[in-house]
């Protein structure tokens, strides 16, 4: 018997880290899967734009169209498909200002369609008209699949049935490309200056340069270590606020090296071979996950309203740590700590990579997706 078959609307886009997961989804005994996704994360500026994934991929993928005005979307053929039935379910993006997602969902009740949403569901706790809201748009739907334990905790206490809330988490690298980065030391690519290889202690800070992340508060921090004590700085990713941060880190004295987007895999693990710890400033996301894959832990911002669930893999003094929101006094001085005791940070980077390979690899991601499905297929028929 033929497996079901998927209409998969990939989220957010088919960006370059989706690669890995979208190729395991295709190899899949157990679904069929029709992709459809956006090629281009075309609600960003140019400079803020993410790199797409491989021509080989794209082209197995079905080209999402979109019209916007303001932050309201309509996703063109959605609602087409699920009216002609041809698929056993359909997986879109669970984003409250696409119109089009609304009358999918209607059309899907009409038409006994198996619909199921993909998105962050509950970042943080919600209440009054944003969370009745969100719950009238998920209650259209026949599941949920989101990133994190928490969202599912909050959707459940809000009274979603704990059933229809599927957790995936999210996935960059396959677990073949997970390792202590450490252990590929002489694959270093000349990313960083050489000269200054002996310099006791390096730090790294990957992701896009935008407000968002409040690069500059670990300029400040920096800024207020005696020079000597001061790490070497990587800073991996390209922004419209790059021009803005060098400026910054200069006024406060900082040396850091602005190596712009870096996606070559074998780069990147050669960057983090320098490294002794990654710092997530603002807004944590996958750039959690990203060094955690390479064995190397993590210092994130504790409450930041903005982090994505990957937030929840950094777990206080096992897989790394955290420093008071927004203080660069407290960002200071956890890095001095952390810096200062080689065997805590080696500690956190084993238990980093071992929580990755349980849970945020490409392979994990498309079983947890499988997983969901058959939870939320059977909930489907029973109801």
């Amino acid at each position: 018997m033929a497996p079901p078959r998927v209409y998969f609307v990939v989220q957010p886009t088919v960006a370059h880290y989706r690669e890995p997961l979208l190729r395991r989804l295709l190899e899949s005994t157990r679904y069929d899967f029709d992709l459809v996704g956006r090629f281009k994360n075309s609600e960003a500026s140019s400079a803020d734009s993410i790199h797409s994934a491989a021509d080989e991929v794209l082209a197995k993928v079905r080209p999402l169209k979109f019209s916007a005005l303001g932050k309201f979307w309509w996703e063109h053929g959605q609602v087409r498909e699920i009216w002609r039935g041809h698929h056993d379910a359909y997986v879109i993006a669970g984003r409250i200002p696409t119109v089009s997602a609304w009358a999918a969902s209607a059309v899907a009740a009409l038409r006994g369609r198996t619909l199921i949403m993909w998105g962050h569901g509950w970042k943080r706790p919600e209440d009054g008209l944003k969370r009745r809201v969100r719950l009238a748009f998920y209650r259209l739907t026949d599941g949920l699949l989101v990133y994190g334990d928490r969202a599912k905790e909050l959707g459940s206490s809000y009274g979603v049935p704990a059933e229809k809330i599927q957790v995936i988490y999210n996935s960059i690298y396959p677990q073949a490309l997970t390792g202590m980065a450490r252990e590929a030391a002489d694959a270093h690519v000349g990313q960083a200056t050489d000269d200054d290889a002996g310099s006791a202690a390096t730090i790294i800070y990957s992701s896009r340069l935008t407000s968002r992340h409040r690069l500059d508060l670990l300029a400040e921090a920096l800024g207020g270590m005696p020079a000597a004590e001061r790490p070497k700085v990587l800073i991996v990713g390209e922004g419209a606020e790059r021009p803005r941060l060098e400026q910054v880190f200069t006024e406060h004295g900082v040396d850091a090296a602005f190596l712009g987007a870096v996606y070559d895999y074998d780069q990147l693990r050669g960057l983090y071979a320098q490294a002794d710890l990654a710092v997530s400033v603002g807004g944590a996301g996958l750039n959690v996950t990203q060094a955690m894959s390479f064995g190397v832990p993590v210092l994130a911002e504790d409450g930041n309203p903005d982090s994505s669930p990957e937030i929840e893999a950094v777990v206080e003094g096992i897989t790394g740590r955290y420093y008071q929101a927004g203080d660069a006094g407290s960002l200071r001085k956890v890095l001095a700590e952390l810096l200062a005791d080689p065997a805590q940070l080696t500690q956190l980077g084993e238990a980093s990579l071992a929580v990755v390979r349980d849970r945020y690899t490409a392979e994990k991601h498309a079983e947890w997706i499988e997983n969901a499905l058959d939870v939320l297929l059977a909930r489907a028929k029973r109801a």
